[in-house]
């Protein structure tokens, strides 16, 4: 969710871009029936947003599953047992947090997923952006829908969700918005795991 997956510098970014819900659901749903050929936002992203000194094995686990350095099962319970029970877990992780337990999200949401997603969440745990406590941000929302990707984008999930930021400062007075999160989920026996969450720019 930060710079490398915590809330702070995905937020300031997305605090800035107020688009109306409907929009972006009018969109997410075009782009997911029209398989219009954009480029992999995998890739895009990735080096964007990675650590210093991360990038190369982000990218590696994007293309060919997770570094051998990562789990690639998660503890008893953690898996699910459809793809969609499993990015809905963790999108309601992901979008409801505050200042004082960001950290701890961001290890709740280790702890049900592997690969990418793991790696940026623990990545989120162990350096929380000091914007947050600065300006006592929180953030609430909600999943709107969940849909798999097809054609071009065949074995990815478009992940929505409205939410609200607030806080103090350049937090007060902000609008709802709505997002789309591009995600990847995997087997983990019979159940399913989110492998990596890949937020809109």
């Amino acid at each position: 969710m930060l710079m490398a997956s915590c809330p702070g510098d995905w937020l300031l970014r997305r605090a800035s871009r107020s688009r109306p819900p409907v929009v972006i659901l009018a969109a997410a749903c075009a782009l997911l029936a029209s398989s219009c050929g954009l480029s992999d936002p995998y890739y895009e992203s990735s080096s964007s947003r990675a650590a210093p000194g991360r990038t190369a094995t982000i990218a590696a686990g994007e293309r060919d599953g997770p570094a051998t350095s990562l789990p690639t099962r998660v503890g008893a319970g953690a898996a699910q047992a459809t793809p969609a029970a499993a990015l809905s877990r963790y999108a309601r992780l992901y979008v409801n947090w505050s200042w004082q337990t960001v950290a701890a999200v961001e290890r709740r949401l280790a702890a049900v997923s592997v690969g990418q997603a793991h790696l940026e969440a623990l990545a989120g745990a162990a350096q929380p952006e000091p914007m947050l406590g600065r300006y006592a941000v929180k953030n609430q929302g909600e999943v709107v829908a969940i849909a798999r990707g097809e054609g071009a984008e065949r074995g990815k999930w478009a992940v929505i969700t409205d939410e609200q930021t607030s806080g103090d400062g350049p937090y007060e007075g902000l609008p709802a918005t709505s997002h789309v999160i591009w995600a990847t989920v995997r087997r983990d026996g019979p159940r399913w795991v989110v492998s990596g969450w890949y937020p809109g720019r």
